[in-house]
């Protein structure tokens, strides 16, 4: 399922997916399409859920929870059908300043938007969160589908019961086992996910893999690399702004100029690490993720400002979503 990365008018596309899309008569099968919300508690994988299922990274993980902050297309385009994914922050049991308030309406926009919703889970006992999620999408009244994540972790036995709880609880159109980080039971959950796409042309241009600039996805790649540098270190609270990315001609590198905002100055001193040695590693595993997705060379220059108010500061917030 993978495809190399095209960038086009500062979008991320993907041409291979293009010519099966065409196909919209394959087999006499009417085309489907829609919006499809992935929703979950947080750390249940719905970002590499999302990634293997467009076979293309596009959404950051880490083990911090709300690594995701917002609302992310992916489109996935078969021969028949095309499903637009909106990877949506984990579920926040309260909004504590103005970014989580924003990361909340993202999710409440994906679940309107949504002719399907995905509620992704791991195979244990039914929780308070996903009874939440149950009962908006009973609310709703669209066609649900149980991915159950993470079933390498347990044996069949424990799975079972947990698939018979979910059972109880809605009636979901279908459930099905998968261990996103590699790929197994994807190929099957795309197809229910088909199966409950309404009829109706493909949204969005076929070669379009996601909305979001490279910009975007450039400053995402590196929140994702300090969370993974830093750990339980980094505060949760950092955000990161490119705030100038020049395209440039011949074997000349692109230049992208980035900052990365935390709340004190003891937290810029310790990305920026003795003699900047802890920014210089960030920096290295960032560029060359990016260099894959705009397939050439980068010269990344990383900054680190204190900004102690910008989580509080609407606007700030705005950029960051």
């Amino acid at each position: 399922m993978t495809e190399r990365p095209a960038v086009h008018n500062g979008l991320v596309t993907t041409e291979d997916q293009a010519g099966a899309a065409l196909n919209t008569e394959a087999e006499g099968a009417p085309y489907r399409a829609g919006f499809v919300a992935i929703v979950g508690r947080a750390n249940v994988g719905k970002s590499t859920l999302l990634n293997g299922l467009l076979g293309q990274k596009i959404s950051i993980v880490s083990p911090k929870p709300h690594t995701t902050r917002h609302k992310l297309l992916g489109v996935v385009n078969g021969a028949r059908f095309q499903a637009a994914f909106l990877d949506t922050p984990g579920y926040l049991s309260n909004e504590r300043d103005s970014l989580d308030a924003a990361m909340s309406r993202q999710g409440a926009s994906a679940l309107a938007e949504a002719d399907v919703v995905m509620l992704v889970v791991e195979p244990r006992t039914l929780g308070d969160i996903e009874m939440r999620f149950i009962g908006q999408i009973k609310t709703l009244r669209k066609p649900a589908i149980l991915a159950i994540n993470k079933i390498d972790t347990v044996v069949k036995r424990k799975l079972l019961p947990v698939m018979a709880a979910y059972v109880e609880a809605h009636q979901f159109a279908d459930i099905v086992p998968v261990t996103a980080l590699d790929g197994d039971g994807l190929d099957l959950l795309l197809n229910r996910i088909e199966e409950q796409l309404p009829e109706g042309e493909p949204i969005f241009d076929p070669d379009l893999l996601t909305d979001r600039s490279v910009r975007f996805l450039v400053a995402e790649t590196i929140r994702e690399k300090l969370f993974l540098q830093f750990e339980q270190e980094v505060p949760y609270f950092v955000a990161v702004e490119v705030e100038e990315y020049e395209e440039r001609e011949g074997d000349q590198p692109d230049y992208i100029r980035a900052v990365i905002y935390v709340d004190r100055d003891t937290q810029r001193q310790m990305l920026i690490g003795r003699d900047g040695s802890a920014l210089k590693e960030v920096g290295i595993q960032a560029r060359q993720e990016i260099e894959t997705l705009v397939e050439r060379a980068v010269y990344l220059d990383l900054w680190v400002k204190v900004n102690s108010k910008w989580r509080r500061k609407a606007g700030f917030v705005q950029n960051q979503l």
